[in-house]
């Protein structure tokens, strides 16, 4: 049931997540952060014996990773997990789509055992804010005020004491930032459906998105955003945010 306080309508999130898995999900983004999860479990140089993969995608993610032996979680608001019976949890790029994301994260520290991990992506706040100011410029163009047209995100500072006020006893974030160049940004319309992240805000504007703003926006995007490269494409541009935590500070000898 949705609340006042909720900005997400997680049902049609779901939704939208599964006609990504079912159409073709566009996955370059999750490959990126796969690849910097991998060396992140490298550093810390310890076996993971019970590994928590919670996520739209999470099993995508469990293909890719080198262990033989996975638990797989799709979100839901009371995790599946018992408490301290895992030693690794990995929250699969997707945090920023839910409206609790503390209960989420605190569920999570619960799961872990005394030296367990958590690594959590989400989206973090830039992401595609060169294609918010096109449909803001057009929207005020046309019709004369904005509506919300791009989910919004959150940075790093409310991610970590988002953390922090999970519980967990030892908490690092930090921030990736991937530029992907597009021959047009009505490809990168196109994979945003892909990757099961259009706009699903409670608030969002219920109407067809009127062709001249769709117009307006595409010309500004042109106008505004080519790449530095000189070859004809145009960037956009998309945060990933990782939070680490620990269930108790690296290195302790607690039991």
């Amino acid at each position: 049931m949705q609340n006042q306080s909720n900005i997400f309508d997680e049902e049609l999130i779901k939704c939208r997540q599964e006609r990504a898995k079912a159409q073709g999900f566009v996955s370059f983004l999750h490959d990126q952060v796969i690849a910097d999860l991998k060396n992140r479990i490298n550093e810390q140089k310890q076996e993971f014996l019970s590994i928590e993969i919670i996520g739209p995608f999470a099993r995508y993610w469990g293909d890719r990773l080198p262990y033989n032996t996975y638990n797989f979680c799709e979100d839901t608001n009371i995790l599946p997990i018992k408490p301290k019976s895992r030693d690794l949890i990995i929250s699969a790029l997707y945090l920023h789509l839910v409206n609790d994301p503390i209960a989420r994260l605190v569920q999570m520290r619960l799961g872990l055992t005394r030296q367990g991990i958590l690594f959590a992506y989400a989206f973090g706040e830039n992401s595609l804010y060169e294609l918010k100011k096109a449909f803001e410029y057009a929207e005020l163009k046309v019709l004369g005020k904005v509506s919300r047209r791009v989910n919004p995100k959150i940075d790093i500072p409310t991610f970590g004491k988002l953390l922090r006020r999970a519980g967990f006893d030892h908490c690092v974030s930090d921030k990736l930032n991937y530029t992907v160049d597009y021959s047009d940004p009505m490809n990168l319309l196109s994979d945003i459906r892909g990757m099961g992240e259009t706009n699903a805000m409670i608030e969002r504007s219920r109407r067809p998105l009127p062709k001249r703003v769709l117009s307006y926006a595409m010309e500004y995007y042109r106008e505004n955003y080519k790449t530095l490269k000189k070859n004809n494409k145009y960037q956009a541009t998309f945060d990933v945010v990782c939070l680490t935590g620990w269930s108790s500070k690296p290195g302790s000898m607690q039991e």
